[in-house]
């Protein structure tokens, strides 16, 4: 069994991705996503920041997601634990 130490050596285990599956990753949101994310009633919201990773559940009416542009949802804050956990990742690491 090899050690795997480094990206390379990962991909030196799988064969290379399929085109269709390259092609598959886009960078701006398409009408289907669009329109799944209108009538989506529930989100799981993953971020992370230099102190880890969180993914919480967030969900309404379907609608409560609203498409800004392109590249940008807009997502309600509803009132909950006040934590604040993705709130943080999100000003640490906006990506």
């Amino acid at each position: 069994m090899a050690m795997i130490g480094s990206p390379t050596d990962l991909r030196d285990c799988y064969p290379q991705p399929l085109e269709r599956s390259l092609r598959k990753s886009l960078t701006k949101l398409d009408a289907d996503m669009r329109r799944f994310i209108s009538l989506s009633p529930f989100l799981c919201m993953g971020t992370s920041s230099g102190g880890g990773a969180d993914v919480t559940p967030r969900g309404d009416g379907p609608g409560f997601v609203q498409v800004l542009d392109d590249q940008t949802l807009l997502i309600p804050d509803w009132p909950g634990n006040n934590r604040l956990d993705s709130l943080t990742n999100v000003v640490s690491n906006p990506y």
